[in-house]
């Protein structure tokens, strides 16, 4: 009875064993990873005004997470007011149908998050109240995280898996650098050799001997095992990428030391422009829910504040040396008059 071999190539990546330790490794390196970035993106922007009395609900229920927790998981969502209660809210939401002469939906509804019409109408009467608003553009504000309502977090857990991938590369490709012994392969030891490293990958103790009946004994040398410096390289590229999408500073400082001030200030702007798009959403949205609710809420772009404060800060440090130099130039010529 013959088996088939089966090809590496014909082998589903997730089938194939990993030893001990290593896919917990991955899920805890991509979580971890993942989180990081999340939360890089939702602290680019802070709101403030939250102490109206229409925003008290909406603040206590949410624990304070909108409305970027939607910007990143939805890409937008809806700001109206709860006329049985007069509270204003953030919501994730649906279209009703119906296009105006743009193409865009005039009709939406808000979804409660987690609320399911199907299995859960009736137990929540605040949920089914507001899951049946037919909203517009007369009383709400739909709120986009950039110009297409695109959420981040998809591309982010894809960039991490490309991520980590690489990382646990690299880290393999470390410990092979460092392996203590290789085999010296014939005819005779060839399969034996790779049983050995099979059996490895399978955490079963091993011993095995040739067609002859011999000890296959490894041999120990240098593995001469080099490390393409391009892997760590890409490691900071992905990390870039990642961060350049949510509009982040983001140029290597490999890649950084290579590039002239005008690339550099190039590559900034780009971001910028990034980071400014998806303020000037936010901005909009607001300033018309300001004016339909009698509300005051402001975004703020926590990375620019933080730039312009520096750069104030430098100017401020620039005229100070300044006015040193001069009263030094006041003292010297008095000196020598």
């Amino acid at each position: 009875m013959s088996r088939k071999i089966y090809k590496p190539w014909e082998t589903d990546k997730e089938a194939v064993h990993s030893p001990a330790g290593v896919e917990q490794l991955r899920e805890s390196i991509t979580y971890g990873l993942t989180k990081k970035y999340i939360g890089i993106a939702e602290s680019m922007w802070q709101y403030t005004g939250w102490e109206d009395e229409k925003l008290q609900d909406m603040q206590i229920m949410s624990l304070d997470t909108v409305p970027e927790k939607f910007m990143m998981n939805n890409g937008q969502c809806v700001i109206f007011e709860d006329k049985d209660t007069k509270q204003v809210h953030m919501l994730p939401f649906c279209y009703n149908g119906g296009i105006n002469m743009y193409g865009n939906f005039v009709e939406w509804s808000p979804i409660p998050v987690g609320y399911n019409d199907t299995t859960d109408p009736g137990k929540n009467s605040t949920l089914d109240r507001i899951r049946k608003l037919q909203l517009s553009a007369k009383d709400s504000v739909i709120m986009r995280n950039d110009l297409f309502g695109g959420n981040d977090s998809s591309y982010i857990q894809s960039m991490v898996k490309e991520l980590v991938d690489n990382n646990l590369t690299l880290n393999q490709l470390q410990l092979l650098a460092k392996s203590p012994f290789v085999f010296n392969t014939s005819l005779e030891n060839q399969l034996s050799a790779q049983n050995f490293f099979l059996a490895l990958s399978q955490d079963k103790p091993v011993v095995f001997t040739n067609s002859l009946g011999e000890s296959v004994i490894p041999q120990t040398e240098a593995t001469k095992s080099s490390i393409d410096p391009a892997l760590f390289d890409l490691l900071d590229r992905w990390e870039a990428n990642i961060l350049e999408y949510i509009g982040f500073p983001c140029v290597p400082i490999t890649k950084r030391a290579q590039q002239s001030v005008s690339e550099i200030g190039s590559n900034d702007e780009k971001i910028t422009v990034k980071r400014i798009e998806k303020f000037n959403q936010r901005c909009k949205a607001l300033d018309r829910a300001n004016a339909m609710f009698g509300i005051n809420l402001v975004c703020h772009s926590v990375i620019d504040e933080m730039m312009n404060a520096m750069d104030t800060s430098d100017n401020d440090q620039d005229d100070i040396q300044d006015g040193n130099d001069e009263a030094d130039d006041d003292v010297e010529d008095g000196v020598v008059e």
